[in-house]
């Protein structure tokens, strides 16, 4: 029986995350649509028809939704990005509630061991979007040609997390503090596509920025999962030491409601020392380290620090880009579909590498 599943997203970078998958469940034979959910229950009637009863989600927001429009099935979870920093990773009540969950990497598994070692329907699965970016080939020459760049000299990328819209210290905001680097070239987290043109960044518009990986010699950002796609490359990074980071600790989170964590699990957080680890992953005592780190004002020099020794951090590299994303071989996908198609004709969970 061929399989039948909407993958839904409300966001740029939750279409980016299910776009991959999709196109391999439609290549074979899924009858599998990727369905954009609106705010309003009016022009999701059309979908609201016809939807199937299990859906593919990467954020909890095109759910909250359709179930506000009545819809009442299942959901299949497949994370958004390669970064285990932000602290509501499997902090709510809905991570507890999917039918299947799929980690990208064993240190998000250890996330969830941390929060609720009783959750049963977690699988590792890799990350879909990885697939295309281990098995890109790119036109150097021409992708500089576009950009402006000179191929004869080291491309920097900035890419960092989401941000800018609320904090002027966060975000591509701290892309003034590279305006003197030659060969730079700027990529935006779609949240923050509308500071673009301020700082002269590029907008990709289907939020994926792997040709960019491809082409950067060094890749700056804070604790975004770029970090960890560009380890999955070996291309050396630099850590953006910031006082706070949005969706990570110590900053105050403005959703409220249906938070599953304990207390005792909470507390603990608080008590970890920021300023000495701001790489600290939420609920796991491990640092997310994989380069030079570097505060704002000191980035030039960790930028020269890392292009005269490149190879510094290899094996920090090597760890994380394994830890974040499960087998990053290009079969992401493969292996998502086949444990979503196994969970479908029998119910349960079944780990399929």
């Amino acid at each position: 029986m061929t399989p039948t599943l909407d993958l839904v997203y409300s966001t740029t970078k939750g279409y980016a995350s299910l776009r991959p998958l999709y196109l391999y469940m439609q290549s074979q034979g899924w009858k599998v649509r990727l369905e954009k959910v609106h705010r309003n229950c009016v022009r999701n009637r059309k979908l609201l028809k016809s939807i199937s009863s299990v859906i593919v989600i990467a954020y909890d927001k095109p759910l909250v939704r359709l179930q506000k429009c009545g819809w009442k099935g299942d959901f299949i979870y497949i994370e958004h990005g390669l970064s285990p920093m932000k602290y509501y990773t499997y902090k709510y009540d809905f991570f507890q509630k999917s039918a299947l969950l799929f980690y990208p990497g064993e240190v998000f598994k250890r996330k969830m061991e941390s929060i609720n070692p009783k959750f049963d329907r977690g699988l590792l699965g890799g990350y879909p979007k990885v697939d295309e970016l281990v098995n890109l080939q790119v036109n150097k020459i021409q992708l500089c040609s576009t950009f402006e760049l000179n191929p004869e000299k080291p491309i920097i990328l900035f890419a960092p997390s989401w941000g800018g819209k609320k904090n002027n210290n966060s975000g591509i905001h701290n892309a003034r503090h590279l305006t003197s680097i030659e060969n730079l070239l700027i990529v935006p987290h779609s949240a923050d596509y509308r500071l673009a043109k301020k700082y002269g960044a590029v907008k990709p518009g289907d939020g994926n920025i792997n040709q960019f990986l491809h082409l950067a010699d060094v890749v700056i950002s804070d604790v975004s999962s770029v970090l960890a796609e560009a380890s999955i490359l070996d291309k050396p990074v630099v850590q953006l030491i910031l006082s706070a980071y949005p969706g990570c600790f110590p900053e105050v989170e403005s959703r409220t409601s249906g938070i599953w964590i304990s207390d005792e699990v909470l507390a603990r957080e608080q008590k970890t020392d920021r300023a000495e680890r701001p790489f600290k992953i939420p609920y796991i005592d491990e640092d997310w380290i994989m380069g030079v780190t570097a505060k704002p004002k000191e980035l030039k020099s960790a930028i020269r620090d890392v292009l005269s020794n490149p190879q510094q951090f290899a094996e920090k590299r090597k760890y994380w880009a394994e830890q974040s994303c499960y087998k990053p071989d290009g079969r992401s996908s493969q292996r998502i579909a086949s444990m979503i198609a196994s969970y479908m004709e029998t119910g349960k969970p079944d780990q399929i590498d």
